[in-house]
């Protein structure tokens, strides 16, 4: 059996080369393919993939933004094997994985497999709690962290597999997202396939989600079952409405302290108390055990309401899925999935006092919804800098490989210059003549404008300063469930950015090593680099400015270093 592993990404090439790192420590001996599937990033992973290229087997696809389903279902075209198997970029995947797939489909096969999520050490305390409220059998019933207490397991596209028969005869994932994998399970089960759980077939899902997307992640479940219950209802099941009674019970729990009944506050809080405790035995951290018990609340909060919400719009207004929660599905031009729904609903008008309802639900699930503000932590945002030839690159790479995201400042900068925005207001500043054949920045024309202008300098960083800003900070955002995010900057000091950094660290090294380094690296004369150093800010000035210094002569002292230094930022 040939497998093809299939990859949707968007915007997460850190991501993908933790998972790729992982999928060099398999055990499997056979062969098989990996299929990326880049879904309209504007931060592409290729460069990563190009690391990879000659240890594994990988294609890589850029495609228009359509959404993980879409993009699954492209790269199951793209790929060669008879059986695919679907991971989400956020996880990374254990050495025996492919094994125990192989093992279960000789021994017990099966056209569709899904198997459960874990959480690594290295994971934030939220990551672990949002983990535990998922997985637990005090929450989910234990479905998604390896229970078989279920007549028809239902696989989540974070980790499952389908041969490439139920592929082709199902049509692949819809286009609601989330709700796209029971979706897919259901149809499968009408045409005559089986699912089925691997319990030993686990990922290590990271979740890269603070609590607030974590609410609406949730939200968009419970939006989606009614859905899914109303397009299939002989599968629909009476346990898909307990977060929905969960939060009705608090809610008259707390009506019912006007005649002072309070035992219905008293088990509520006997129920968090065990979540606390089995949540902290569970991960050793009764600081886990506290966030769990955050986790858990605005797991039910979030699913419940969007469950109410869900059922009242598509069950008692009748209005259409892509109607009501249009955030719900993604725009493809032609799904035959998709077309052979709508034709469940019919076209209606709304009535005034449908119209009425709708509104009076909006109003009372909205606010509610926010009963419970975020417990955020907040990222520790560390600057990293150093001359040139100092190794700063390389001390950023080796983080990177350590799971923790650094921002490329003169890389990240390029990109942001090739946004078609900001082309336009450098053109409009500087003249037509700067695009290329191509309609590229011409990047070496405007260089000789603005060297030696400094009008014209600060022109163009008028420009893209901002620009550069507001991308860092949304990178911040899609990387805040981490402790620790680092920006790489070789003038962090002489831009201000260090104002934006908790700590700072400065990567030197001897003048003489950093002149060969350089002049072994770039086609240029010693003269000139002693010149682009005496430019800079010397080392001394960088180090009285700095938390922390970093030594760079040899590579295994810096690892060192480094490791040290994590290790004192993750603990303060």
């Amino acid at each position: 059996m040939y497998f093809s592993i299939i990859i949707p990404v968007y915007n997460r090439p850190d991501e993908i080369n933790e998972l790729l790192e992982s999928l060099l420590l398999s055990t499997y001996k056979s062969n098989y393919e990996i299929v990326i599937v880049e879904d309209g990033s504007s931060i592409s992973c290729e460069e990563v993939i190009k690391k990879f290229t000659d240890k594994l087997s990988i294609s890589y696809y850029y495609k228009a933004n359509s959404g993980p389903g879409d993009s699954r279902n492209f790269g199951m075209k793209k790929a060669k094997g008879d059986y695919f198997i679907i991971f989400d970029s956020d996880c990374i995947i254990p050495k025996n994985y492919l094994s125990e797939v192989d093992k279960e489909l000789k021994s017990n096969y099966v056209d569709c497999f899904g198997g459960p999520d874990k959480a690594l050490k290295s994971f934030s305390n939220i990551q672990k709690a949002i983990n535990f409220s998922m997985t637990s059998f005090l929450t989910t019933g234990g479905i998604r962290g390896g229970s078989e207490k279920i007549d028809k397991f239902q696989p989540r596209s974070f980790n499952m597999g389908i041969s490439k028969k139920a592929f082709e005869e199902s049509k692949g994932f819809g286009n609601i997202h989330p709700g796209e994998d029971p979706d897919l399970s259901i149809r499968l089960w009408k045409l005559g396939y089986q699912t089925k759980l691997f319990s030993l077939a686990f990922v290590y899902h990271k979740r890269r989600i603070d609590w607030e997307k974590f609410t609406i992640q949730v939200s968009k479940f419970g939006k989606a079952r009614p859905i899914l219950n109303h397009w299939y209802p002989e599968y629909s099941k009476l346990t898909y409405w307990l977060p929905s009674l969960f939060v009705i019970g608090f809610i008259i729990s707390v009506g019912l302290l006007v005649i002072l009944f309070d035992w219905g506050l008293k088990l509520y809080f006997l129920y968090f108390i065990i979540i606390f405790i089995v949540s902290s035995i569970q991960n050793r951290n009764p600081l886990i055990g506290l966030l769990s018990i955050v986790a858990v609340w605005k797991q039910f909060l979030g699913y419940g309401f969007g469950f109410l919400k869900s059922f009242f719009k598509i069950n008692i207004l009748r209005k259409k899925p892509q109607d009501a929660f249009p955030e719900l599905f993604f725009k493809i031009n032609s799904n035959p999935i998709e077309a052979e729904k709508e034709l469940i609903f019919e076209k209606q008008m709304e009535t005034p006092i449908q119209k009425s309802v709708e509104k009076v639900i909006d109003k009372i699930v909205t606010p509610i919804n926010k009963i419970v503000e975020p417990i955020v932590t907040k990222s520790k945002i560390i600057g990293l800098t150093g001359g040139i030839g100092s190794g700063k690159t390389t001390v950023a790479k080796y983080l990177i490989s350590k799971g923790i995201p650094v921002y490329i400042s003169d890389l990240e900068a390029k990109k942001v210059m090739e946004f078609p925005e900001i082309i336009s207001q450098i053109v409009q500043t500087f003249g037509n003549e700067l695009i290329t054949d191509s309609q590229t920045l011409d990047r070496e024309k405007l260089a000789a404008i603005v060297f030696n202008a400094p009008e014209k300098l600060k022109q163009l960083n008028t420009i893209v300063h901002p620009a550069v800003k507001k991308h860092f900070d949304n990178w911040i955002a899609t990387n805040q469930n981490h402790p620790i995010l680092v920006k790489e900057a070789a003038i962090l000091f002489e831009s201000g950015s260090y104002k934006d950094c908790d700590k700072i660290i400065t990567v030197s090294a001897p003048l003489e090593l950093r002149i060969a380094r350089v002049l072994k690296r770039d086609s240029t004369t010693r003269e000139k680099v002693l010149q682009r150093i005496n430019n800079q800010l010397s080392d001394e000035e960088r180090i009285t400015r700095s938390n922390f210094v970093i030594k760079n002569e040899n590579f295994e002292d810096t690892k060192k270093q480094v490791d040290e230094i994590v290790n004192l930022l993750k603990n303060r």
